[in-house]
């Protein structure tokens, strides 16, 4: 591997790059001249870890942000303090992703030398109640998911038995009573699936409603869910909490159009010599976050009056120019990024005519 001759010398202190695995870390410690003076492996626990530190000293630790992320984040931080430790983007960091070379050795040295030179592509690591309501909210996703499943495996038996429905909804009385006859008198093994289905969907329903409860009691300290629901159209309360724990604080974002860009909904941009080239949305940012936006723009197509109706008549101008609703839709939700920016950081009220070029029209 290529070593720079003078590197530019960026942290004024020794640096440890570390390539963690379930069972195995690899690291690599530089001094502060940024040459190598040890690397090697240890178990991938708390206590190997710490003698590392010690023999480490006082040092910047790097690692790539993964699935163990918050258990290591939290023991170095105890250790280090936070100014020292470094969580690296893995999609960001070139040298390791695309590299021909790539092992566990070299991927532990890239991380400590960009630490070295102050050019490690860090994220944000949620700590304390933001963190907690992070969880909350993925769990609570997670289980929506699991009960749009067992409903379409539901209906798919009910489609194969030749079966329907008065109802749309599967959570009606007159429905749950049908199903629970169709399963007395199905003796095969379809009856018997749409009984398993129907436990399932309780036990979910009962999961969601705990969940749902533990987000409502943890947004009680958190004032920013309550402003976003009040101000920012299209948003109820479960789509602020979710914003909130996903976006984290709103100072590390400089400006509106940089909140936007870690979103994911901005269109890629290859352009060069002169000729600009847009490509679909680079997705960069958390599902999560993409799908609580896209939802309050959807929300807004559905106002009828204040400020949501006029972000719903924005998308759907900007429909008509585009002709594609879901590019319509995806602006709308990151004029809506923006607007967040803007009412956290400078505290200014919604403005429909400011994101979205539009006054809000009197309900008829």
């Amino acid at each position: 591997m290529k070593r720079l001759v003078r590197p530019v010398q960026k942290v004024n202190s020794a640096t440890v790059g570390l390539d963690v695995h379930q069972r195995l870390i690899v690291y690599t410690w530089l001094d502060r001249h940024g040459d190598e003076v040890e690397q090697g492996s240890i178990s991938s626990a708390p206590g190997p870890l710490r003698d590392l530190l010690a023999k480490v000293g006082h040092a910047h630790v790097a690692f790539e942000a993964g699935g163990s992320t918050f258990w290591l984040y939290d023991l170095l931080v105890e250790c280090l303090g936070a100014k020292q430790v470094h969580v690296a983007q893995p999609k960001k960091i070139h040298a390791i992703a695309n590299s021909s070379r790539k092992n566990d050795m070299n991927d532990s040295w890239w991380l400590a030398y960009l630490t070295f030179e102050g050019r490690l592509p860090e994220c944000h690591v949620p700590t304390g109640p933001l963190r907690e309501l992070r969880l909350a909210v993925r769990e609570r996703f997670e289980v929506v998911q699991l009960i749009t499943r067992a409903k379409v495996r539901l209906r798919s038996h009910l489609r194969q038995m030749g079966r329907r429905l008065e109802h749309r909804r599967l959570d009606t009385a007159r429905n749950r009573l049908a199903l629970q006859h169709l399963c007395e008198e199905e003796e095969g093994v379809q009856g018997q699936a749409i009984g398993s289905l129907l436990t399932l969907l309780d036990h979910l329903q009962a999961e969601l409603k705990r969940w749902e409860q533990r987000i409502q009691n943890m947004v009680v300290d958190l004032p920013e869910v309550r402003l976003l629901q009040q101000e920012i159209p299209g948003v109820g309360r479960t789509l602020a909490a979710v914003l909130v724990a996903e976006l984290g604080p709103i100072e590390r974002f400089h400006s509106p159009k940089a909140l936007g860009c870690y979103t994911g909904l901005t269109p890629a941009d290859r352009s060069s010599g002169g000729n600009q080239r847009h490509g679909a949305m680079t997705r960069e940012g958390p599902n999560l976050l993409r799908w609580a936006l896209t939802q309050a723009a959807m929300a807004c197509l559905r106002c009828r009056s204040g400020s949501g109706l006029a972000a719903g008549d924005w998308i759907r101008a900007k429909e008509k120019r585009m002709g594609c609703k879901g590019k319509a839709r995806v602006a709308g939700a990151r004029k809506l990024a923006e607007a967040i920016w803007r009412l956290i950081h400078w505290g200014e009220c919604f403005d429909a005519a400011r994101p979205f070029g539009g006054v809000a029209r009197a309900a008829s």
